[in-house]
């Protein structure tokens, strides 16, 4: 049986085309993981699974979304601003960019230019999550107890590292230990009674960047690679990263 599965999200004509490829930081770290015990099988998607079926989507669907996105932001900053207040004068400035973006956007809006790069680019988002889609089926499929994600703009400095910190997270035991490490793996119980499922691997942004520090509590878990790190839990589905998700397969 797998023990992992490396799911690789990209497309045709991607500025990171390397990581496709056998000499990209998926095989490679497959190949690391392999040399410890870990077995591996890799897949790369290039493909794009939109259609018109799935998702019109008009110049209006593409305004309306870049709409919701801003909106979207302008909330978060007014929740953060909720939990660790800025100076007055700090925040006007914040919903001042927000009210000429709101501006810009709507001009821009007019421009048949506008619609048709708009459209553009939520295709290519809706590509995304379908790529994402593909490949955790894919995951479960394989049989594999594990899922690791990985976008093609992903990049680790430390090979070595990366292995050993994952092997650790997918072969530590909890106090209920079982003969099989990658099935006790599941049975360690963090705050709130909730097991390991979904692990975020690398830091898109800091915890401090979303407002998401009190979610965090420690953790009996140590980082088996090389480099020193913490491993946190929280109770939460919460990700600071889109570049590295490691899924168990229970999730998907």
């Amino acid at each position: 049986m797998t023990d992992l599965f490396i799911g690789v999200v990209s497309h045709d004509g991607s500025r990171f085309a390397l990581n496709q490829g056998e000499n990209g930081l998926a095989f490679t770290l497959a190949r690391a993981l392999d040399v410890s015990g870990v077995s591996c099988e890799v897949a790369v998607n290039t493909h794009n699974n939109w259609t018109p079926e799935l998702l019109d989507i008009t110049s209006g669907v593409a305004v309306a979304s870049a709409r919701a996105s801003l909106a979207f932001e302008q909330a978060w900053q007014r929740y953060l601003d909720e939990e660790t207040p800025s100076p007055f004068f700090t925040r006007s400035r914040k919903y001042s960019e927000f009210r000429v973006r709101r501006w810009a956007l709507g001009l821009k809006s007019r421009r048949k230019s506008f619609g048709v790069s708009s459209i553009a680019s939520v295709r290519r988002l809706a590509n995304i999550e379908l790529s994402h889609v593909d490949l955790w089926q894919k995951g479960v499929a394989s049989g594999a107890r594990w899922v690791l994600i990985l976008e093609d703009d992903g990049g680790c400095a430390d090979i070595d590292d990366l292995a050993g910190g994952l092997k650790g997270l997918l072969t530590s035991t909890s106090s209920s230990a079982s003969a099989d490490p990658f099935s006790a793996a599941t049975d360690f119980i963090g705050e709130g009674g909730i097991g390991r499922r979904y692990v975020n691997i690398s830091a898109s942004f800091e915890s401090h960047q979303l407002g998401v520090d009190y979610l965090l509590s420690s953790t009996p878990l140590t980082w088996s690679g090389a480099v020193n790190r913490d491993i946190q839990a929280t109770s939460r589905p919460i990700t600071n990263t889109v570049c590295a998700i490691l899924y168990n397969a229970e999730l998907l």
